[in-house]
């Protein structure tokens, strides 16, 4: 058979041709490590001096706790949408008791002391961009106080994204409630455009801040008449619908960015004027001809309102090449936010939802910008728990995810389009 290196056949002793290569992947499981820092103490024999060696500063005072093994548990949360009960029991199985309420207090603690100043920074460049996203999704938190445990509150979004001035991140913050006061607390200092949907609250922003809306909200309004009808008439007949045109002109514009996405913005810009505005134009002088007769109670009186309520806010994309047509990927940015809440739920305190907003601000920016977030919050953590400088402005902002001073062993092959 040739494997003593001679040939089978004659004798001959073989030689190597080839080499042939089989590649598998073998999976190794998470493990711990005990980590033992010993502090040597001295006493002089003669007049019993006592001395002994600094001992290192601990990461969490009284804890077993390490960046690495926080970053671990944040990661399997707020990235992995695994629950902190969860993660106990998959402990467990490791021999490791530590208990959901522990992890939690972990959470809190480190995003507090170590992850807030990197956050505070980060919304400090965000104010200085002139393009933004704002969206805003459900979160339950039990102990808010003088409120029924069922009662909603809300986790406000805001987003940099691609075609702005700035570098793209996403910030959450917790707030109790959806009034409109909230994302003007948040702005303060903002001056530029604001993309979102139709919520009223937007509209109600100071005047330095310009609403840009979203076509794709109002798109939907008319997808959802298209649907009910769909069941009712022919192919041929639903061309003739309004619902149907609607879609028809709303896609004409949405072809126009698919070709311009990757223009500059002073490209795009032009090409805006030229080929989408008479589009737009037509599109909301065509929805005007049924304003006056339309059904306001039905589907398609709400979808052709909807859009002539917003035309104003529809509109503004094409005055900057910076603008985005819709609102989708702050929408986007929310996902993982709520495929995370769908498995833990709620958040049982107000410092937790804080402390949620927080890492959820950070990895998602760290994705954003192809950086592991595992590997992002353990460096993270790790540099600003042992800095005393940890407030220096330059410190910090070697730290931002967008930051060139990272180093390589942070970076994914992988960025988030």
């Amino acid at each position: 058979n040739g494997e003593d290196g001679f040939c089978p056949e004659c004798g001959t002793a073989m030689k190597e041709v080839t080499t042939e290569i089989t590649k598998t992947l073998k999976f190794i499981p998470a493990h711990f490590e005990v980590l033992e820092e010993v502090v040597h103490v001295y006493s002089c024999p003669k007049c019993s001096a006592m001395e002994r060696a600094e001992k290192p500063q601990p990461f969490l005072k009284g804890s077993i706790a390490t960046p690495s093994l926080v970053a671990g548990i944040m990661n399997a949360k707020y990235v992995n949408g695994m629950p902190l009960a969860r993660q106990e029991r998959e402990f467990k199985r490791y021999d490791l008791n530590l208990s959901a309420k522990t992890m939690a207090n972990w959470i809190i603690l480190c995003a507090q002391r170590f992850l807030e100043p990197l956050y505070n920074k980060m919304k400090e460049v965000f104010l200085q961009s002139h393009y933004a996203h704002c969206d805003e999704t459900r979160i339950q938190v039990l102990d808010e106080p003088e409120q029924k445990p069922e009662t909603q509150n809300w986790m406000w979004v805001y987003m940099i994204d691609g075609n702005s001035d700035g570098p793209r991140m996403v910030l959450f913050e917790y707030e109790r409630t959806r009034g409109g006061y909230h994302p003007k607390e948040f702005l303060d200092g903002y001056s530029g455009y604001l993309t979102t949907d139709g919520y009223q609250s937007y509209h109600n922003l100071p005047e330095s801040i310009q609403v840009t809306g979203c076509m794709a909200h109002s798109r939907r309004r008319f997808e959802e008449c298209l649907t009910i009808l769909k069941k009712q008439l022919t192919k041929e007949q639903l061309k003739q619908t309004i619902a149907y045109q609607a879609m028809e002109r709303i896609a004409m514009l949405y072809k126009i960015e698919e070709l311009i996405k990757n223009e500059p913005p002073e490209k795009k810009y032009e090409v805006r004027q030229t080929q989408a505005k008479p589009l737009v134009d037509a599109y909301f002088a065509w929805l005007h001809t049924f304003e006056e007769d339309v059904d306001r109670s039905s589907k398609i009186g709400d979808a052709i309102l909807y859009a002539l309520n917003q035309e104003k806010y529809l509109r503004r994309y094409l005055e900057d090449g910076h603008l985005s047509i819709d609102n989708n990927e702050c929408e986007r940015s929310i996902k993982n936010f709520a495929v995370g809440r769908r498995n833990w739920l709620f958040a049982k305190s107000i410092k937790g939802a804080n402390a949620s907003a927080i890492v959820y601000s950070i990895t998602e920016t760290a994705i954003l910008h192809g950086l592991r977030p595992y590997n992002y919050l353990a460096y993270v953590m790790e540099k600003i728990s042992q800095a005393p400088q940890f407030g220096n402005d330059s410190y910090l902002n070697e730290l931002l995810p967008w930051s060139s001073a990272l180093p390589d062993n942070l970076k994914s092959n992988i960025i988030k389009q």
